[in-house]
């Protein structure tokens, strides 16, 4: 004990020349007007610990507005589409039928009978017959003896078709092109529907005098 009590000692008194040196060295600042300022020690004092519990997970809340009526609105196109083709398909169905029963009645029908069977139109007749490719029944001449069925030649028809286009198309009146193919007003009427040929009623078209009629 008394060995370590002197071994402090020996270490103070060594360090007596410095101290003496330092106090001289202030004591000499001091003299020149200097100043020694005290600087406190640090204030920081640590947070006190707070015991806190445990966070909590956060739920999912549902999605509502837009996002979540996507699926009932895909659900709702994709309920028209489906509605969409059924109507379609029943539309196809019931056309079917109707060329069927038609294509029925031409077999032992005119036109004319055709349309009081039906109450449809002679037009609307005719284009079913074209697109079932069938034909209805030649009208049989009533009060003679000898019954003859009028027979239709089809490239004349044709023709005779052409030439009703072309005379449309460069202006000509549905009696001056009646007049230029040399056709009765039913004869002319019969080739309009059989090729569907929508000629204008009336038409202020040139003098037929310039066109040369054809036999």
């Amino acid at each position: 004990m008394n060995a370590y009590v002197s071994t402090e000692l020996s270490m103070i008194q060594m360090l007596d020349p410095q101290r003496h040196e330092l106090a001289l060295l202030q004591e000499a600042f001091l003299n020149k007007g200097g100043t020694i300022e005290v600087l406190q020690g640090p204030s920081f004092r640590p947070p006190p610990i707070r015991h806190e519990s445990p966070p909590q997970k956060k739920t999912a809340k549902p999605k509502s507005g837009p996002e979540a009526a996507a699926p009932v609105w895909l659900d709702k196109m994709a309920q028209r589409d489906i509605e969409r083709e059924e109507r379609a398909k029943e539309r196809a169905k019931e056309r079917v039928e109707l060329v069927d029963r038609i294509r029925k009645l031409a077999e032992t029908m005119c036109y004319a009978q055709a349309i009081l069977r039906t109450g449809m139109s002679r037009r609307s007749l005719q284009k079913i017959a074209v697109d079932g490719g069938f034909t209805f029944q030649p009208v049989i001449s009533k009060g003679r003896a000898n019954l003859k069925v009028k027979t239709i030649d089809e490239a004349k028809d044709a023709k005779d078709a052409e030439r009703i286009r072309a005379f449309m198309e460069i202006g000509l009146s549905r009696n001056q092109a009646m007049t230029q193919v040399g056709l009765s007003f039913k004869t002319f009427a019969r080739i309009l529907a059989k090729f569907d040929i929508d000629y204008p009623k009336r038409r202020a078209g040139p003098h037929p005098a310039f066109f040369a009629k054809q036999g």
